[in-house]
């Protein structure tokens, strides 16, 4: 390009590509980051809810930690389960 004394338009083109890149890129960056913390958000917060309860059902029903940490693990998996079976259905 500094052949035919384009140089300076083409670095005009080629920061302007960068910056709509880059602006995208954050906004890729801002999506993919509320949509991975949403979804630990609800990870967590079911972890919690199932280990309270468990708690006031080994407390209240005479259960052992074992049979809860059971069933909290198969009905983590499971639902972790379905999930991924109905992401695969959807796929076209």
């Amino acid at each position: 390009m500094a052949s035919f004394t384009g140089e300076k338009r083409a670095i005009d083109r080629y920061n302007e590509f960068l910056r709509t890149s880059y602006r995208s890129t954050v906004q890729q960056g801002i999506a993919m980051g509320l949509g991975i913390g949403s979804l630990l958000l609800i990870v967590f917060c079911s972890y919690a809810l199932a280990v309270w309860y468990g708690a006031r059902l080994i407390i209240e029903k005479g259960y052992t930690g074992g049979y809860i940490i059971n069933v909290i693990m198969a009905i983590m998996t499971g639902a972790m389960s379905v999930s991924l079976n109905v992401n695969d259905n959807f796929k076209i």
